[in-house]
């Protein structure tokens, strides 16, 4: 058995496996778009979960507080 797998909590049948990402939010009424973010991703449904220090770090660059949010960014 692989000890590394994940299931994802949204579809139940798919892995999530380390990848970056790209992270867009509406800010100040721009949106910003960063790439490279590191994101767990579900190999069937596509959905990407965010580490909360990786949330934080976000908060930090937009200057805004994201620890309160959910982990999990909607995919665009």
């Amino acid at each position: 058995m692989d000890v590394d797998y994940i299931a994802c909590p949204i579809c139940h049948v798919g892995r999530l496996q380390e990848r970056e990402v790209k992270y867009s939010q509406v800010f100040e009424g721009q949106m910003v778009v960063i790439d490279h973010v590191p994101a767990m991703v579900c190999d069937v449904c596509g959905e990407r979960i965010l580490d909360s220090d990786v949330l934080a770090r976000l908060s930090g660059l937009l200057g805004t507080d994201q620890r309160d949010r959910h982990p999990l960014v909607p995919r665009i």
